[in-house]
């Protein structure tokens, strides 16, 4: 092995940077409102939710899969959430909310499913509205991605919110 050999980087860091540059794409498509594009990043039998996250002593901080959630979408009630974003009178994005979403921290891993990854990412999203309101959400996500037509996309994704308790009057964002 050589100098350059060694410094060559691993295919798992490739592949960490593949998918990094996939979630960097997928943050610009939210953060500019291309809702109907960021939909086709997801396969018609993708997941969407977010368990609550709990405060208790001994036990998980997290629901369990069936359990409280504060969304756990497949992919029709995912575009209906679209939809609803989209639509010139949802009432929560009169007007529309401006987002930012900075992806970091992204490591991803080879399922033993061919095919297909196991990702996760950390998130900060800022949101304004009107004059004066803004929020901002912390969280990390966790992805199983797959390769459909030499493109990455989401066949799974589990949203972690930071939060116990949201100052927000409502989450019309999308993680």
């Amino acid at each position: 092995m050589t100098l350059l050999d060694e410094a060559r980087p691993s295919d798992l860091a490739m592949l960490s940077l593949e998918v990094a540059q996939f979630y960097y794409h997928e943050a610009r498509l939210l953060d500019e409102r291309r809702f109907d594009e960021w939909i086709e990043l997801f396969t018609s039998e993708s997941t969407y939710w977010a368990p609550v996250r709990v405060t208790r002593e001994g036990d998980p901080d997290r629901m369990q899969r069936g359990e409280l959630a504060l969304f756990d979408d497949d992919f029709g009630t995912l575009e209906l959430r679209v939809a609803s974003l989209s639509a010139k009178s949802a009432w929560a994005e009169i007007p529309p909310s401006r987002t930012r979403h900075l992806i970091t921290n992204v490591t991803a891993t080879e399922s033993d499913v061919e095919g297909q990854v196991s990702a996760r990412s950390n998130f900060v999203i800022f949101r304004s509205r009107l004059e004066a309101t803004e929020h901002t959400f912390f969280g990390s996500r966790e992805d199983i991605l797959m390769r459909e037509g030499g493109s990455w996309r989401i066949l799974e994704r589990k949203i972690l919110l930071d939060h116990n308790v949201y100052t927000s009057d409502n989450i019309s964002v999308l993680f």
